[in-house]
């Protein structure tokens, strides 16, 4: 069984949690080429989903009705067109129905003494970008500040929930991503991303404006991480860190602008 079944058996995902998708998240499903192809057959007979994904995406009502207009006379093909892209976005599904149980995902969950070793928190700002960051905040009590990026607002009030309770201070959620940071010039100190996004060259180019050093994280089995070869080209270091719940060490990327 791999990582995506078993993330449907533990979170109970089904076609009709595309509901509780964002418009950043649904404008991928229905523009990635390969998901197209199912889509369309997905689509017959839920209503409830294509007025989501419209009311999402305004600009792709056209395409949305001319896919969901796609006969399928087999209940079978609907159904396991359904079962595929679920498993495509077990990730997403996961992390917009149950924000806490995604956050005891062990990857999320990963030795912070590799950034303490490196920097003194009190004086050190940070920006959290990335998945994982409910996590990674509860370590950062004591830095002399902490920005998280999360365009999703259903996880940025949980975010902001989470950071009162763990007396997280200095703390503020930006409603934005990692390719448009709404930040000054080298306003941080250090910017920890779990992932570059979609864009990492539009992604790395904000990180490197607002911030002097940038970790990038590669601890998610299925992440977004780009090839070793973009690391290398964009003049990053390697490194590993250890995930703690199960003491495997990944890699992850060290960038400074004072190397340059």
């Amino acid at each position: 069984m791999d990582t995506c079944a078993r993330f449907i058996l533990l979170g109970k995902l089904v076609f009709d949690d595309f509901g509780l998708l964002d418009p950043i998240t649904v404008r991928r499903v229905c523009t990635d080429l390969p998901t197209q192809k199912i889509l369309g057959k997905a689509l017959n007979n839920a209503p409830n989903i294509l007025l989501h994904f419209i009311h999402s995406c305004p600009d792709l009502e056209k395409n949305l009705v001319e896919l969901a207009d796609t006969r399928c006379s087999d209940p079978a093909e609907t159904c396991k067109a359904k079962q595929e892209l679920v498993h495509s976005f077990a990730f997403e599904l996961l992390r917009e129905k149950a924000p806490a149980l995604y956050d005891a995902l062990p990857w999320h969950d990963w030795d912070f003494s590799i950034v303490t070793d490196k920097f003194r928190l009190w004086r050190t700002k940070l920006l959290l970008c990335g998945e994982g960051t409910t996590v990674t905040i509860e370590k950062c009590r004591r830095t002399a500040g902490v920005y998280v990026l999360e365009p999703v607002e259903i996880i940025a009030r949980y975010l902001e929930k989470k950071g009162g309770l763990e007396k997280v201070k200095r703390l503020k959620v930006l409603r934005s991503s990692s390719e448009n940071i709404p930040l000054g010039p080298n306003s941080v100190e250090l910017a920890i991303a779990d992932s570059v996004g979609e864009n990492p060259d539009k992604a790395f180019k904000e990180l490197a404006r607002v911030s002097s050093n940038i970790l990038v994280l590669c601890t998610r089995p299925e992440g977004l991480c780009p090839p070793v070869k973009w690391f290398c080209e964009h003049g990053f270091t390697q490194d590993s860190v250890r995930v703690n719940p199960t003491g495997a060490a990944l890699p992850c990327w060290w960038f400074s602008k004072s190397l340059d």
